[in-house]
């Protein structure tokens, strides 16, 4: 649904109301889209939902590993 049909959908009292705004909600993606990596969100979206709970979980692993390193590292300095 379009951001155009959504306000719309609004004013008649259908779904939760958004601004509306000149620029557009299409123009707000389109700037963030040149930042992201979306190769590493498809690769993600391929993982079965128990595949992409594994990653995530590693991911934290990963980071609470990290901060335990620079935790070390502060107190040995």
């Amino acid at each position: 649904m379009s951001f155009r049909a959504m306000a719309r959908d609004c004013r008649d009292g259908h779904i939760f109301c958004m601004p509306e705004t000149d620029v557009g909600l299409d123009a707000v993606v389109e700037a963030y889209k040149r930042d992201i990596d979306r190769t590493l969100l498809r690769e993600n979206l391929k993982k079965s939902p128990e595949d992409r709970l594994r990653s995530l979980m590693a991911l934290q692993r990963f980071a609470l590993a990290a901060r335990a390193a620079g935790r070390a590292a502060r107190a040995a300095s």
